[in-house]
């Protein structure tokens, strides 16, 4: 292992050695935190475990180290600190009430942190607050030097701020329940602008018989992962400010901020997941590679169940066992609908429920899929997949900066919280392991 890779994890580990501990709204949180933290720390180890003899004391002291951290983790995990609710949504609104004002101090008090203008964001455990303001606490690759104080940095950030990571992993919880994927699909935590993924098909190990003594052993090389790059992009998104949200309604201005950031972001990770084309990202929808079934007709009053049925077998069946059907919920009704030769429901009856499985295997409705009155000829309207096959990459973040450069500001006065988060989104090995239904051309 070389001094490039040693290197890497000195700065991981130099970011895992803060943990934050100003709470959790609900257990289930505090556990997929710091589940998240373990991942970081597992790969790390596996990392060292490839150094060479001549490093060992260096890598020895890094993996006591790792052992500290664990402990930390452990014991946080056990008895994390509650946060209710109420106090989540008034110290979001307090911090974003104190960037907009320019408060540094009340945003050093709930842990938010200056964003540096650079392409990596600013880590917050590297930057703290002194007598004398911000300070860095290490070198921040524009000249500053350990321990500089930085006093407003105003001008280094364009007040731009990170908010505490604890609200933002309360954030994306509550985002998950706007978003049919993001509790379904694999997340990979990102601690650069991309990552490396071996991606191995199934039958990735050859098995060869020997008949006879001697017999030589041929093509027994198994065939190995298939290594593709997972890229981090920045979202952006605008929410209006309102004159009314003012220092003494904190509650209502982060109820506001949570409720507007869930709504859009949870519907925009379901777009990239499935029917984004290149927007940075490609969905599963619009991914090379993927199997299309035509129905009979160009029109969906021409889908039949056995449309369904010869979509399903074109997948092998140890792949098939994790697929599930996504599809509007429009066209869920049309399928409820068909009927037999003499005029009842193939599906259910009207006294009956909703059965939970589509064909034997389960479904998922999703709204921005499209929907029966505007699908037309030769146009991709489910899809039927083992939804793990997309991963997600989560560079951790949600920046916030008081935003008038627009022209709306510049025409009627109107003002912006605009938000920043990084992410990235890979279709892995479509051939084979998804298929699409769409209408004939």
């Amino acid at each position: 292992m070389g001094n490039e890779e040693l290197e890497a994890v000195k700065k991981q580990l130099a970011a895992m050695k803060k943990i934050e501990l100003t709470g959790f709204t609900n257990t289930e949180t505090a556990t997929a935190y710091f589940q998240e933290k373990e991942k970081i720390l597992e790969g790390i180890v596996k990392t060292l475990e490839t150094v060479a003899v001549q490093e060992t004391t260096e890598v020895e002291a890094l993996k006591t180290t790792v052992k500290a951290l664990r402990e930390e983790i452990k014991g946080q995990a056990k008895s994390p600190k509650e946060l209710s609710r109420r106090e989540l949504l008034f110290n979001l609104g307090k911090g974003i009430a104190a960037a907009w004002a320019g408060n540094h101090k009340t945003l050093a008090e709930l842990s938010f942190s200056p964003n540096l203008k650079a392409d990596n964001w600013t880590n917050p455990r590297d930057v703290s607050w002194g007598e004398k303001g911000w300070k860095v606490e290490k070198t921040a690759g524009n000249g500053t030097f350990l321990g500089d104080p930085m006093g407003s940095m105003g001008a280094a950030t364009g007040e731009q701020f990170l908010i505490n990571p604890i609200y933002e992993t309360e954030i994306l919880t509550e985002a998950s329940k706007k978003s049919v994927m993001m509790n379904l699909v694999r997340h990979r935590p990102m601690m650069g602008p991309s990552i490396f993924l071996p991606t191995r098909d199934r039958g990735g190990v050859q098995l060869h018989w020997l008949t006879a003594y001697g017999q030589q052993i041929t093509g027994s090389k198994p065939k190995g992962a298939e290594r593709v790059e997972l890229k981090a992009y920045t979202l952006a998104g605008y929410i209006p400010w309102y004159d009314e949200f003012e220092e003494d309604v904190f509650i209502d201005l982060g109820a506001m901020f949570v409720d507007e950031f869930i709504e859009v972001y949870g519907q925009e990770f379901d777009r990239q997941c499935l029917l984004a084309d290149d927007d940075p990202f490609t969905g599963a929808m619009a991914a090379d590679g993927v199997t299309e079934v035509t129905i009979s007709a160009n029109s969906i009053s021409g889908l039949t169940w056995k449309d369904f049925r010869d979509s399903v077998y074109k997948i092998p069946a140890e792949e098939r066992k994790d697929c599930a059907w996504f599809l509007n919920e429009t066209v869920l009704n049309h399928i409820a609908n068909i009927e037999d030769s003499e005029g009842r429901p193939i599906w259910r009856r009207p006294t009956e429920a909703m059965p939970g499985k589509l064909d034997l295997y389960p479904y998922h409705e999703v709204s921005i899929l499209p929907q029966v009155a505007d699908i037309g000829a030769n146009e991709i309207f489910a899809v039927f997949m083992n939804p793990k096959r997309i991963q997600h990459g989560n560079r951790r973040g949600i920046e916030i900066k008081k935003f008038d450069a627009t022209t709306e500001s510049m025409e009627y006065g109107e003002l912006f919280l605009r938000f920043r988060k990084r992410d990235g989104f890979l279709v892995t090995r479509p051939e084979g392991n998804i298929v699409v239904l769409k209408t004939k051309a």
